[in-house]
């Protein structure tokens, strides 16, 4: 899953937990081969045990066929506590693993599921921290760690002195990148389609704003593209940047940088370079909700709050209604696809792309139960343009329990 949750409820340390928190999302046995792992959906559902991870067949349109399977429980008591949660499900760009990036109430771990041994366990073990983004390619991934766990923990050169890391999800050996600032100080990183560039974000703390930067996947030639002050000196944190498929404009998000968690946010895009950056439209704020390319680098897909002005959504994430938009990026035309006046649901989220750019494939839901999970239901919208209403149709049966979607 691209940074997509069903329900998000995060924070790391003090001021900078704030600042986790808003840029965070939350919300078979054996495979045969690699490949055929790319054809099942995950998902993480609530089970007596604990989390369990489970999946099913994916359709030709994006949406489960039949009911999720158990995979394995994800040990430790997780899931057994109500405040335990969890934000990220990914499959490595090669199929071999799924990353699950876990909240617990004294921090984030992330479990790797190895898909052709179907055993799971914490990677990089004996650390807090959490998951960003698979590097492509391969199974490695930007991880940002937080806290030492024991002597056992792993450390560079004898210290804890950690920036951004690079992780071996077999292995859980890790390469440390010095991005000058403690991890606590990254906001979000991402890599480029190509795996050359990585852009990233980092902050002081709460009320101080954030600096955008860009780098060579290696650390070398690192660069500051820009401050988020704007000529007003209003601040705020940037973040869950998305890289366009042809790697010539990456989107970001701009949110308040306030102490209220989930104030909408602005939807921004730049060039590669961190050059002609400006802004496309507003977007929910706070609830890591991914913008998404389409497989055209011409349009993006997002998450539009529908009760801004309600101050209960403000601090509560569960009082969220949320709608799909779609911004035409050349354009600037956005508009929306998917709603609850269509799906009777106060949730709409997880988006995804066909392969030819013209329709979407999202969940509605309503917000999850901590005891029994949630009950999402596969739709699909067309995305036809600001002149035309979009077409919504429901394209699978409610599944019942789950806490996360991958």
């Amino acid at each position: 899953m691209r940074r997509t949750s069903l329900f998000i409820g995060s924070g790391i340390v003090l001021a900078v937990a704030m600042l986790a928190l808003i840029l965070q999302g939350m919300f078979y046995a054996h495979s045969q081969s690699r490949s055929s792992t790319r054809d099942y959906l995950y998902y993480t559902l609530e089970s007596p045990q604990g989390f369990v991870l489970a999946r099913a067949p994916k359709g030709a349109n994006g949406a489960p066929v039949g009911m999720p399977q158990t995979l394995v429980t994800l040990g430790g008591g997780f899931g057994q506590v109500a405040s335990d949660s969890v934000a990220t499900i990914q499959l490595s760009p090669d199929g071999a693993y799924l990353a699950i990036d876990g909240i617990r109430d004294h921090g984030e771990q992330v479990w790797m599921y190895d898909i052709q041994h179907n055993t799971i366990a914490l990677q990089p073990p004996y650390v807090l921290g959490n998951f960003l983004h698979w590097m492509p390619g391969g199974h490695t991934f930007l991880y940002r760690p937080m806290l030492p766990l024991g002597p056992q923990a792993p450390m560079d050169g004898g210290s804890w002195n950690p920036g951004l890391w690079l992780v071996n999800a077999a292995t859980g050996t890790h390469f440390n990148i010095d991005i000058h600032v403690p991890s606590a100080a990254l906001v979000d990183a991402a890599p480029s389609p190509d795996g050359t560039r990585i852009v990233y974000s980092t902050s002081p703390g709460l009320g101080l704003g954030s600096d955008v930067w860009l780098m060579n996947s290696d650390g070398n030639a690192q660069t500051h593209l820009f401050s988020s002050a704007n000529t007003e000196g209003t601040r705020t944190i940037i973040g869950l940047f998305s890289w366009s498929p042809d790697g010539t404009q990456i989107a970001y998000e701009r949110l308040a940088d306030s102490s209220t968690p989930f104030l909408p946010a602005g939807l921004w895009v730049m060039q590669s370079n961190g050059s002609q950056s400006h802004y496309l439209t507003e977007t929910d704020g706070g609830h890591g909700y991914l913008p998404v390319w389409s497989p055209d680098s011409t349009k993006l897909a997002y998450i539009v709050r529908t009760n801004v002005g309600y101050r209960s959504a403000d601090i509560l994430a569960q009082s969220l209604r949320c709608a799909i938009g779609v911004v035409d990026v050349h354009s600037g035309s956005a508009w929306l696809a998917a709603s609850q006046q269509q799906t009777n649901m106060q949730l709409n989220i997880n988006p995804t792309w066909t392969a030819n750019s013209a329709s979407i494939t999202f969940t509605a839901l309503n917000p999850i139960n901590a005891r029994v999970g949630g009950t999402p239901r596969y739709w699909q919208a067309s995305v036809t343009g600001p002149q035309r209403m979009p077409t919504v149709t429901p394209i699978s049966p409610v599944i019942p329990h789950v806490i996360a979607v991958g």
